[in-house]
């Protein structure tokens, strides 16, 4: 007995498979991008996985007419979906806890490819023809085959997809979505093609599904299903950039803690270490300076934010190359490429500039030093601390250690 199939059926049952696939992907995602909640994503990929899955088949069964009316048993129908469901169960388990090894695809694809073909040759066995569908061998364990290896290739594309990022993720998992539909259609077809239908063969009359009530209900509540899976994935993924956003602000604001001088906004004695180093494996052809300018209140008193703040700007003024950081509440650091004499040529007017207007104001005094590197030494500690400058009497020079500023 010869069947006929219905193409606009069979496109609609691709479809409903790739559907399945894209929402697999998704859902296997967002498993391993949340440690917590991922029995609630396993259980709804599940339903959502199989469902699809079940819908391909029975649609993709639909599209395929006999001369006599075609029905099936519920319960038999029930249980396929079962299968399907139970198999995805499986796939998304596997990619979505602990990592995928060789042993661990070979097993899952054999135990996927089992439980489609289960599925698949169960909704057959729905039918309760009689006499009985006969399987061609050759189509039968090429249908077999083609479910194993369908189902390896989806492990591997589900566990490769992790995350997106880009509009080429996305484009990948279309794709990757796409080529999951093929995989399990041609199973389907393949397996079809290996059934053969006596002449004259009936389904039983105890069968409570009739073939042509099934495709419209089964595909309508497929896609709703999917509908809802998809949009609970695009929500989730909202969620967690939003959470991820927030995190890297917060490392950000941890980040300038730790590394930023909070009245200044310059870099503090941690952040310019880390520059002094940069700067040192850059080799500069010819070194560069570390300048310290302290700031001296009355009796010794540390200076207001306000004052270091001015400094601040005075210097960048006069050295815009220069990169400053505040080591200590009085300490200002400039650190300027150079011979150690031209750094001292540049910097001279702006230490008289600066003594003239502290000594105006009668209230603050500047004591200077510098390092050079590599001429005193390319650890950012030595450096530092040979460009300390020493206390200043009121109307006295200061001796400094390194290189008198």
């Amino acid at each position: 007995m010869q069947g006929n199939y219905d193409y606009g059926l069979v496109a609609l049952s691709y479809l409903i498979a790739s559907l399945a696939g894209f929402v697999a992907i998704e859902f296997a995602s967002r498993m391993r991008a949340r440690s917590a909640g991922r029995r609630s994503w396993l259980m709804g990929g599940a339903l959502a996985m199989g469902t699809g899955i079940w819908s391909m088949h029975f649609v993709g069964m639909t599209a395929f007419s006999l001369p006599v009316p075609i029905t099936y048993d519920a319960w038999i129908t029930l249980l396929s979906w079962i299968a399907a469901v139970a198999v995805s169960a499986l796939a998304l388990y596997i990619v979505g806890y602990g990592k995928l090894q060789h042993g661990t695809l070979a097993v899952g694809a054999l135990v996927m490819g089992a439980g489609i073909c289960l599925m698949h040759y169960g909704g057959m066995w729905a039918m309760r023809m009689s006499p009985g569908i006969v399987y061609r061998p050759a189509w039968f364990a090429a249908s077999v085959g083609i479910a194993v290896a369908a189902s390896g290739a989806a492990l591997l594309i589900i566990a490769y997809l992790k995350e997106v990022r880009s509009g080429r993720d996305i484009a990948l998992r279309v794709g990757a979505a796409l080529t999951m539909g093929l995989a399990v259609a041609g199973m389907h077809y393949t397996g079809m093609g290996a059934a053969q239908f006596a002449d004259g063969a009936l389904c039983a009359p105890g069968n409570q599904l009739s073939a042509d009530l099934l495709p419209l209900p089964a595909t309508f509540a497929t896609l709703v299903i999917l509908g809802f899976g998809i949009a609970f994935t695009i929500a989730d993924a909202r969620e967690l950039a939003r959470a991820r956003h927030a995190e890297r602000e917060l490392e950000l604001r941890v980040h300038s803690l730790a590394f930023t001088d909070q009245e200044t906004g310059l870099p503090n004695r941690a952040r310019l270490s880390q520059l002094i180093v940069e700067r040192v494996r850059m080799r500069v052809p010819d070194g560069f300076a570390v300048v310290t300018f302290r700031v001296e209140g009355p009796e010794g008193s540390a200076p207001s934010g306000d004052v270091m703040t001015w400094l601040k700007d005075r210097i960048m003024r006069s050295l815009p190359d220069a990169t400053v950081a505040r080591t200590q509440p009085e300490h200002l650091v400039a650190m300027i490429n150079g011979h150690a004499d031209a750094v001292a040529a540049r910097c001279g007017p702006l230490i008289e500039l600066v003594r003239r207007d502290f000594a105006v104001q009668g209230r603050y005094r500047l004591a200077t030093n510098r390092a050079h590197c590599p001429d005193d030494g390319e650890s950012p500690q030595w450096l530092l601390l040979r460009a300390a400058p020493k206390s200043v009497p009121a109307g006295h020079a200061e001796p400094g250690q390194g290189h008198a500023a």
